[in-house]
């Protein structure tokens, strides 16, 4: 009986040591920062979070690997600081812009590894200025399409007491709509654009400039974030 519960006590461990071999692999340390960019303007894609810009790595050299998904900031950037080290097609998509681009890129443990993405947008939002006064806030502006062919359906200031400010935000505060349908990009790039935000009381508001356009996933392109005081 001692005999065979020893074997027995044997056989156990060293499925416990095995086991602990198997699973011994590397822990993920590797760092992948970057941006996504207007390829003309070069400046970051704004957008909205979450949900804004998608970026898929799939890791090489498996069968049928496994996507990793996660989403960039409302400011275009992203930084991922818990990866496996290896070499990945990275794609990003899902954005206010047209099509995706992908890149194969390499991850090492305890390095930090930068990238940066160029699209083409749907809307450029340019010569954005705001100002504020007696409860109403204020933006001016222009727009172009990013390739000449996509339609601008509508552009609106928006604002909201929160950082978080898109398209479907909670409580969202808006100017009117500008209807745009129909318009030629030579038509909406010669207009000037003069929004108010009118009756807000006293606080901190966080403003930007939204516009749609006709695509299968109902994306705005948006301006920067501008936080303003309304006294």
């Amino acid at each position: 009986m001692k005999i065979l519960y020893r074997f027995s006590l044997s056989i156990i461990v060293l499925i416990a040591a095995s086991g602990c071999e198997i699973d011994n692999y590397s822990t993920p340390e590797a760092i992948f920062t970057g941006q996504i960019v207007d390829k003309k303007t070069k400046e970051t894609i704004q957008t909205r979070q979450p949900d804004g810009i998608q970026i898929r790595l799939v890791q090489d050299g498996y069968d049928n690997p496994v996507p990793y998904d996660f989403w960039a900031k409302n400011d275009g950037t992203f930084r991922n600081t818990r990866l496996f080290a290896g070499t990945y097609e990275v794609t990003v998509k899902d954005g206010p812009f047209h099509g995706q681009v992908t890149k194969t890129v390499t991850l090492k443990n305890g390095f930090e590894t930068t990238e940066t993405f160029e699209v083409e947008p749907y809307i450029r939002i340019t010569d954005v200025n705001i100002s504020v006064s007696s409860g109403t806030i204020t933006g001016t502006y222009k727009l172009s399409m990013g390739d000449g062919t996509t339609e601008i359906l509508y552009s609106r200031l928006i604002c909201h007491a929160s950082p978080i400010l898109h398209k479907n935000t909670d409580n969202l505060k808006s100017s009117s709509r500008n209807n745009l349908s129909g318009k030629t990009a030579v038509e909406v790039a010669a207009m000037s654009f003069s929004d108010q935000i009118t009756e807000l009381t006293p606080n901190t508001y966080y403003v930007r400039v939204a516009a749609e356009s006709r695509n299968v996933l109902g994306r705005n392109n948006y301006s920067k974030i501008i936080k303003v005081e309304v006294k």
